[in-house]
């Protein structure tokens, strides 16, 4: 069995893969102050994992924390943090610095190209909304990063006077209110930098999202899409089952 887990900029995802199939994922938002008590109860009542697959674009004292917690917990799992690279089952790199590219876009990158074959635009909605086209031969074009929802609307609330983060008001067309008017139009901005970046291709690629805001996103983008929240744990456990081979 395998543990594998996702630190991403606001959420700790995890989930377990047997025989190469992979479980519904957890959630925990690591900025609550129990965190990691919660975490512990969670992970108390697994087998132990023999391997631990780790990607994390957190701050490293989270990434500490977590992996401290792991390591105590099952001290003969071998642990697997990969970091992006130039090349990788399959997918070529278009960073000239393949480093900086975020684990989690590689990951899902790799995932989909795998479980998807053909000409990809992978979108995460998560903190942040990153679109990512990678050609069906697995070369990447290169990508765009732009807030996620949720920031955006605290960005407005930051920097204006009298426009609160609009709480699950539900807008998502022409609104009467302030609140409604405010999810509409971000909602609108992102679905704006999906279908333009799309429209700006001089090929056809699949549609794939991915993250924490996807479906809400999915419902407003127009043609076809995949759905598929695993596309980061899929990318994960290549790296693993490579990892195993080479043990």
């Amino acid at each position: 069995m395998i543990l594998l887990v996702d630190i991403g900029n606001s959420f700790l995802k995890w989930t377990l893969a047997d025989s190469g199939m992979i479980a519904e994922p957890h959630y925990l938002n690591y900025r609550e102050s129990d965190f990691m008590s919660v975490l512990t109860q969670a992970w108390t009542s697994l087998s132990e994992p023999e391997q631990i697959g780790l990607a994390a674009v957190a701050a490293p004292e989270v990434v500490a924390k977590v992996l401290g917690l792991a390591q105590v917990m099952w001290p003969a799992a071998t642990v697997v943090k990969p970091s992006a690279a130039g090349q990788a089952f399959g997918v070529t790199s278009a960073y000239v610095k393949p480093e900086k590219l975020g684990v989690d876009r590689w990951l899902a990158m790799i995932g989909a190209l795998h479980a998807y074959p053909g000409a990809n635009c992978i979108v995460d909605c998560g903190t942040a909304i990153t679109v990512d086209f990678v050609a069906a031969d697995g070369l990447h074009q290169g990508g765009l990063i732009c807030p996620g929802l949720r920031l955006m609307k605290q960005a407005l609330s930051a920097n204006t006077h009298a426009l609160p983060v609009a709480a699950g008001a539900g807008g998502v067309g022409l609104a009467a209110d302030t609140d409604a008017a405010i999810d509409a139009g971000v909602l609108w901005a992102a679905v704006g930098l999906v279908e333009t970046a799309l429209g700006r291709q001089n090929q056809p690629y699949r549609l794939l999202l991915t993250g924490g805001d996807a479906a809400q996103l999915a419902e407003q983008l127009a043609g076809d899409k995949v759905l598929d929240s695993q596309l980061v744990f899929k990318g994960l456990l290549h790296y693993c089952a490579e990892a195993e081979a080479s043990g």
